[in-house]
């Protein structure tokens, strides 16, 4: 029997869109929106799939494939109204499901075919706006799986009658519009159970609409688990008085007089003149202290002090960390000697593709509504796109910068820079293509002018912010501060050489007279020798092991190499 991804592989190869749900489940998302982002492209999902070999498979309905779906529980008996009403269906491919119902696959290029619940007792239609579950994706140890060997047939007269016909009582069918699919179910839930609470009604009679709301048109339905966890969230403001999370609206048509007559206040920067409502791109080469840059902003956020001498608004940070473990960051944390403080909330996570960084907010401000800012370290951990075209990172820095907005925060992504910053370009330097800069409301670039210098700058361009470069320095507690000096102490100039060189080329094995005359240096071999070894500790902090190896010859051969990491 094929496995989960050569099914979800033979899917895509005919045509139909496919996307991982999660294990022994139905309708848990794995991903931000299956309507966007399921494919039938071969290499993601073989990477969905070599991510978890137990996803199983939806396939979505209403581009090329509906079904009929066939129940026979709740008091609904599906095949009994198969056998009355669909007596002149064609024959076609059939799929048991785990629950002793059956799936129809059936075909209509025209896409005119609309997902319906109830249009026979026992019977949906999963079409546009719906997916399915597909053989051999499995619930409780049970198998999705086909029953015949019949190939999908075509849509025809018999098949459309079917379709357009109504209960016999009268009873009007859902259409469409009536279904709240995965991705809006909380939201409309949520805003559902806030607006009755506003209105004052009972904690009973929200519990039960919202319970009844679930079942008529979430699909899938939730579970009761994250019913109740709406429903609570929702109780817990007074009664009357709801607010909506810190969400804002910045939809809206006006003409020029009515834009300047309105009185909307000015949004301010979460930094002042350096991170706006949005998404910010802070590039950074290793090594060179983004880590500490983005503890000690979140440190800033919540405690409401400056940064780098900037103004903050005060509130919840959350620092996503996908690179560092517990001790570590406990390390850096204390060193910084960063007070304790609840509103500073810190994940340690594993890299995740298909991370959700949509119900991350959405949980934090469901505890903390003063939710100012969300830092994740490293965005390379959770890009869910491997290309680094223009048109895919432009809208993958797009979707950052939308969810940024939705909820009036802003949104940090660490990234990597290329190798060598140029210090004339520095935004340049941003890893990948000029997509994701051109999707992001502020891009931040802190980089060293030499590679031993404790000095670093911070290059500052956004879409409504000033450009700027501030000069800084990292003291003995690793906190970053403003100076005015760019010359942090004199290092002699071979070494410098020495050092540049090898972090190019990482490695380096020869002579010393070798290495002198590679890089011009007016210097023999024994004078390079003695100033290596006077210099091993500067050599050390830019991770650079020099050794000595048996003699060969007259010259005894050294081993310089590069141990930092700078590719992606």
């Amino acid at each position: 029997m094929p496995s989960l991804k050569e099914s979800a592989l033979a899917y895509a190869k005919e045509g139909l869109r496919v996307f991982p749900l999660a294990p022994n489940s139905k309708g848990k998302q794995v991903l931000h929106s299956w309507i966007k982002e399921a494919t039938t492209n071969p290499d993601t999902i073989e990477y969905w799939w070599d991510t978890n070999p137990q996803y199983n498979i939806g396939i979505v309905t209403g581009e090329k494939l509906f079904v009929i779906d066939v129940d026979i529980k709740n008091q609904h008996n599906g095949i009994e109204s198969l056998k009355q009403y669909g007596k002149e269906l064609p024959t076609t491919k059939m799929v048991k499901s785990p629950s002793g119902g059956f799936h129809l696959y059936y075909y209509d290029d025209s896409q005119e075919v609309k997902t319906r619940t109830g249009l026979y007792d026992g019977i949906d239609i999963r079409g546009k706006g719906g997916y399915i579950v597909a053989p051999p994706s499995m619930i409780d140890g049970n198998k999705y799986q086909f029953v015949n060997k019949e190939p999908v047939a075509k849509i025809n007269d018999a098949l459309r009658n079917f379709l357009n016909r109504h209960k016999e009582n009268g009873e009007s069918s859902f259409t469409s519009q009536d279904i709240v699919n995965e991705g809006c179910r909380n939201d409309y839930l949520f805003r559902m159970a806030c607006f009755l609470q506003q209105k004052g009604f009972s904690d009973e009679a929200i519990k039960e609409c919202i319970k009844k709301e679930n079942e008529a048109k979430c699909q899938p339905s939730l579970g009761i688990q994250e019913i109740e966890r709406i429903i609570q969230s929702t109780l817990k403001y007074k009664k009357g008085i709801v607010q909506l999370r810190n969400e804002k609206k910045y939809e809206g048509s006006f003409t020029l007089t009515q834009l300047y007559a309105s009185k909307d206040d000015d949004e301010d920067d979460i930094v002042e003149n350096m991170i706006s409502v949005g998404l910010t791109l802070l590039g950074a080469p290793q090594k060179s202290g983004k880590t500490f840059f983005g503890l000690q902003l979140c440190d800033a956020i919540v405690e409401g002090k400056n940064f780098l001498g900037r103004k903050v608004q005060k509130g919840t940070a959350v620092y996503l960390a996908f690179e560092d473990k517990k001790t570590k960051i406990k390390k850096r944390l204390q060193r910084m000697q960063v007070d304790p403080n609840d509103k500073f909330v810190i994940d340690i996570l594993k890299p995740n593709h298909l991370y959700d960084l949509e119900l991350r907010i959405e949980q934090e401000l469901q505890r903390n509504a003063d939710l100012k800012l969300v830092v994740v370290d490293t965005f390379h951990k959770i890009r869910k796109s491997k290309d680094r075209y223009y048109d895919s990172e432009y809208a993958e820095a797009t979707a950052y910068h939308e969810l940024a907005c939705k909820y009036h925060i802003a949104i940090i992504l660490i990234t990597h820079v290329k190798k060598e910053v140029d210090v004339n370009h520095p935004f340049d330097s941003i890893y990948g293509s000029r997509g994701l800069t051109a999707g992001s409301d502020s891009i931040l670039v802190m980089y060293k002018k030499n590679h031993l210098s404790k000095i670093r700058q911070l290059a500052i361009q956004g879409k409504d912010i000033p450009d700027d470069e501030i000069t800084l320095l990292q003291n003995d507690s690793m906190i970053l501060e403003i100076t005015e000096n760019e010359d942090d102490g004199d290092v002699d100039e071979n070494v410098m050489k020495v050092i540049n060189f090898i972090i190019r080329k990482k490695e380096f094995i020869g002579s010393h007279e070798d290495l002198s005359s590679i890089l011009s240096l007016s210097l023999t071999g024994r004078q390079l020798q003695a100033l290596l070894a006077k210099n091993s500790t500067i050599l050390e902090s830019t991770f650079i092991s020099y050794e000595k190896q048996p003699r060969q010859n007259k010259a005894r051969p050294i081993c310089l190499r590069y141990h930092g990491n700078e590719e992606i």
